[in-house]
Order: C-alpha cells, then sequence, then structure tokens
C-alpha cells in the first residue's frame, strides 16, 4: 500500500489476548510497550455508529513502530470482523498520514487503479473523521490501510521512539493516555 499512500508509519496486529501479547514484548526485550488499556472511541464502522471498546500497545524496535490491538466487547467493528475471519490473530493493517486529506489520498489510489472502501473511522465529537481505516474494494481477506491526519499523533509517535530508543528495560509497559494531547484523551472503562 506504500505505492498509493507513501511511507508507513507502523504496522499493527489485532490480537485475542492484549495482556498475553503485552508479557510477550516484555519478554522479548522489546519496550517500553506504551498501552491504551480499555479506551471506548466514538467511530463509525461501514457507515453506522458504534463504538468498540479496546486496548492498543505501542512498541519501537529501531524506528519500526507495531501497534497491536485487542477488543474487549461484541460491538461492530473492523476489528471484531477481522478477528471472526482470524481467531488466532494477526496483521490488520499498515497506517499512513494522509496530509494532503482522506479524499485526496483515496482519489490518488483509485486514479492508480486501486478503489478503496473505508471500512471504520474514528470521529471527533462533530462527527469528523480524523483516523480511517479503509480496504481494497472487493477483496476477500483485505490487508486494511489506516489513514491519519497528520498532526496531533506525529508528536505522540516521535515521544515514544525517543523513549524506546534508550529504554534501559525499568518500567517496561507505559500508560500511553498521559502523552496524548489533552482534549484527545478517550475515556476508558474499568475490566
Amino acid at each position: 500500500m506504500s505505492r498509493f499512500f507513501g511511507a508507513a508509519e507502523h504496522a499493527a496486529f489485532v490480537v485475542p489476548d492484549f495482556d498475553a501479547t503485552v508479557n510477550r514484548l516484555i519478554e522479548a526485550g522489546i519496550g517500553p510497550v506504551f498501552t491504551m488499556r480499555r479506551i471506548r472511541v466514538p467511530a463509525r464502522f461501514r457507515g453506522e455508529r458504534h463504538d468498540p471498546l479496546f486496548s492498543a500497545a505501542f512498541v519501537y524496535t529501531g524506528a519500526m513502530q507495531y501497534e497491536f490491538i485487542a477488543q474487549h466487547d461484541d460491538t461492530p467493528s473492523g476489528y471484531k470482523e477481522f478477528l471472526e475471519r482470524k481467531p488466532e490473530g494477526g496483521m490488520h493493517h499498515t497506517a499512513y498520514f494522509a496530509p494532503q486529506g482522506f479524499d485526496a489520498a483515496l482519489a490518488d489510489a483509485k486514479a492508480q487503479g486501486t478503489e478503496f472502501t473505508i471500512v471504520q473511522e474514528f470521529i471527533d465529537p462533530t462527527g469528523t473523521a480524523y483516523e480511517i481505516y479503509v480496504e481494497p474494494t472487493g477483496s476477500a481477506d483485505p490487508l486494511l490501510a489506516q489513514l491519519m491526519i497528520a498532526g496531533p499523533m506525529e508528536p505522540f509517535f516521535k515521544e515514544m521512539e525517543r523513549i524506546a530508543a534508550s529504554w534501559d528495560g525499568s518500567e517496561p509497559e507505559r500508560d500511553a493516555l498521559k502523552m496524548i494531547p489533552p482534549g484527545m484523551v478517550p475515556p476508558t472503562e474499568p475490566a
């Protein structure tokens, strides 16, 4: 998908067991693991409003960022749909910034011969999407692309990369929500 959207920011995996995945990363010496546990984010899935409850973890190994996501409820979402196809989990998407905007990025891809369908949108209080997942139209087993508006997430990613570059093994799991710009922190729910 890089030929359509440019350099990938990260590769993301949907997993059935979040804690087991976090522990596996830490045991492998990959970290620190920046987690957002049990967040509920306003979203639209295939055009309908659904707000999934999920956890996400980000890690860097060198300059490469990986994300791991586990959904905790049965709300319709791109994550739930993926696990219904692949209960063992696996690679869900690659992420890209779309500095020219979503419509322009998708129009450019279509002009290059591949049309994408919007699967999921994360939305702000006005209903405007700030992040979307898209799949190649008609694919039976799609690898999704995540398109993000450049801006608020870039400093968040750069700070995680900076911290990971000199990580000494201390504090292996860290709360990523403390690093997100004010006003963007999603609500959390207890286990």
